[in-house]
């Protein structure tokens, strides 16, 4: 009798325990979704970039569901590449810079900061040579 009633006893502090541990994980995770949801319509526009010692502008234009542009790279002299391939899935922002010197894939994270959409957290790889880097942009008014 004993034996079972320190069973019980372990089996009500496991569950417990996990009650605890599962309300503690509630507390720290905002309700809803984690972060606001974007769409194609609201990155269209014109943005400043930065990418180390580079930077310049793109252009992002909304074709139906589609979207692409072009980005010009003023301390590289680049002007034109094109912009492919954009993907925006809630707060996650994908797109393919095609240029001279060659194709790179660019994400990051939406965010909006005093009113101005930005990408944070940016990274881009270089397809076929394996370089990578960060960047951040921010849409203008």
């Amino acid at each position: 009798m004993s034996a079972n009633r320190g069973m019980s006893r372990r089996w009500g502090l496991g569950v417990t325990f996990g009650l605890v541990a599962l309300l503690a994980g509630c507390a720290t995770q905002p309700s809803g979704k984690a972060g606001a949801s974007y769409t194609v319509s609201d990155v269209e526009g014109r943005w400043s970039w930065s990418q180390g010692p580079y930077g310049g502008e793109f252009v992002l234009k909304r074709d139906g569901d589609k979207c692409s542009g072009t980005l010009d790279d003023v301390v590289e002299g680049t002007y034109g590449d094109k912009i492919e391939d954009v993907v925006v899935t809630d707060n996650h922002i994908k797109l393919t810079r095609n240029g001279q010197y060659g194709v790179q894939n660019w994400e990051g994270t939406l965010t909006k900061e005093k009113g101005v959409l930005k990408i944070v957290d940016g990274r881009w790889t270089k397809v076929g040579r394996g370089a990578t880097g960060s960047f951040t942009a921010e849409k203008k008014k």
